[in-house]
């Protein structure tokens, strides 16, 4: 039976509960970011009287679409500055809480996904809330006169909703653990560097941390970029007064013209221009820096064995051949040409792309990943690590970026969803090795125990602390390992030392002349 649950903004019905899961969708945690508030700091919802229907899934932030994405639609609203709760049937009080924040390139995505639908979480006892968060430049973007990271703003903004009314849908305010992957994760590791989210979580799972992190002046230059492909001035009024389709257009030709620029570093190889800025005010210091961690709040943190191979499966993603190609890549890992070299020989790769790959997985993700958890570490907090090594059965993704989620989400049947999130050549769409549209074929009875494992270690950390493996101590440095048989390895012994050598500071400008 639907329940109505009272919150500070006013009362929510959900929807009838299934498989022990009782959902409500869509509730206000900010205002819409339109007028006035357009490119501003997140403020509180307008108190609504009687009974708000909390039974579907909000409107979605402005974003281009993606196939197998979600769907933006200008013409559904803009009230979509939201998230969904999830939590048992039977309505226990006092539960631990786990906030969900996605992923998607800091320009995609939304908590409502079904990828990340959290019942075998829930079922174990855990309130989850999944978040929606501005994206592109609208979350992003850097001008004069509006505040700097409005998606972390508007993430803060919601986790100050979870303190205030969580504990009315039989979750403790006091155990919270902030999650994501991707994007999701590079803004909790930015987070971590917040002072003013001190008490707003007490743990924290983050999945393949991207190394990119921008100051001010960087994404001044990106704004500037964007106002001129939009033809308008490069000011809060210019931007604040254009349609979102608009600033997805603009932004869509700079990325083209960047990715082109021989000196465009990692633009010229990810699909987004926008992340995260280490602007002094919210975020104070480099998530990526080895000191300054939050020894208050203990991490789990995870990476997939081969992420780049997700985006070198790309259509339109760069091959490398030539020399000049290569070189375009050691830019885009922060190596200089002797550091580049011996990776290389270091490497074992038998081809250009093979050795890319494994290049930019560490990179772009095991690196940082693991550099967050050293700045924990050192701060005093727990610190637990965890890799996965299953191999999908479609060998051009392998352990590639994001198949983890479909496993830690306990259900191996929406592996398939990430094969329709990104626009992949449509061969991948073919192999039935992968369809759960063939029951009985997939997903097979080992995959099926790997996502019982995950789904159960994510869980009791959530619930815990303890993942079920050690975490890391000043002589022992452990990394379970997941696969068809699990694991747990000693101080990555297949880690290459050049990336003790690399400045990892935030991009201090891009510096690039277009004609």
């Amino acid at each position: 039976m639907a329940r109505v649950v009272v919150t500070g903004s006013g009362g929510v019905r959900g929807g009838d509960p299934r498989q022990g899961v009782a959902a409500f969708r869509g509730i206000p945690y900010a205002a819409p970011p339109v007028g006035p508030r357009r490119l501003q700091a997140p403020v509180r919802p307008e108190p609504w009287s009687g009974v708000r229907e909390a039974r579907r899934p909000s409107a979605v932030a402005p974003q281009a679409a993606v196939p197998g994405g979600p769907v933006w639609n200008p013409g559904v609203g803009d009230d979509y500055l939201t998230l969904d709760v999830f939590c048992p049937e039977d309505f226990p009080r006092g539960v631990p809480v786990v906030v969900w924040i996605h992923g998607g390139a800091y320009v995609g995505g939304a908590g409502s996904s079904p990828a990340y639908f959290p019942g075998a979480w829930v079922r174990r006892g855990l309130v989850v809330v999944a978040v929606n968060y501005r994206l592109g430049f609208e979350g992003f973007g850097s001008v004069a006169g509006a505040p700097d990271n409005r998606g972390l703003l508007d993430q803060v903004a919601a986790l100050r909703w979870v303190q205030e009314n969580i504990a009315a849908f039989g979750g403790d305010p006091g155990r919270v653990t902030v999650a994501g992957e991707s994007a999701g994760a590079g803004s909790i590791a930015a987070l971590l560097r917040a002072p003013s989210t001190a008490g707003l979580f007490h743990r924290a799972i983050l999945q393949s941390v991207p190394g990119e992190y921008w100051t001010v002046p960087y994404a001044r230059e990106i704004a500037a970029l964007v106002a001129t492909a939009a033809r308008v001035p490069n000011t809060w009024e210019g931007f604040a007064g254009l349609p979102p389709r608009r600033l997805l257009e603009a932004t869509d030709a700079v990325l083209a013209d960047v990715q082109k620029h021989p000196e465009a570093g990692p633009r010229a190889l990810l699909p987004t221009i926008y992340s995260p800025l280490v602007d002094g005010d919210l975020v104070t210091s480099d998530p990526l820096d080895p000191t300054g961690g939050r020894g208050d709040v203990d991490v789990l943190l995870h990476a997939n064995a081969e992420e780049w191979k997700l985006f070198s499966a790309l259509p339109r993603s760069p091959r490398p051949r030539t020399a000049a190609d290569l070189a375009a890549y050691a830019r885009a890992a922060r190596l200089d040409e002797e550091q580049f070299a011996g990776f290389r020989d270091r490497s074992g790769a038998r081809s250009p792309k093979e050795f890319t790959d494994r290049l930019m997985t560490a990179a772009l993700f095991a690196e940082p990943t693991r550099r967050v958890g050293r700045a924990q570490s050192a701060a005093g907090a727990r610190v637990h690590r965890s890799r996965l090594d299953w191999r999908s059965p479609n060998p051009r993704i392998g352990a590639g970026h994001a198949v983890e989620l479909a496993f830690v989400f306990g259900d191996p049947r929406e592996y398939e969803f990430f094969l329709h999130a990104v626009p992949v050549l449509p061969l991948l769409r073919r192999v039935p090795a992968i369809g759960s549209r063939l029951p009985g074929v997939w997903p097979t009875p080992a995959a099926a125990a790997l996502a019982g494992r995950m789904s159960s270690a994510w869980a009791d950390y959530m619930l815990t602390g303890d993942p079920g493996w050690p975490a890391v101590a000043d002589d022992l440095d452990p990394v379970q390992v997941f696969a068809a048989h699990d694991g747990l390895e000693f101080g990555e012994p297949s880690r290459d030392p050049v990336w003790d050598e690399v400045d990892w500071t935030p991009w201090k400008t891009l510096d690039l002349q277009f004609r």
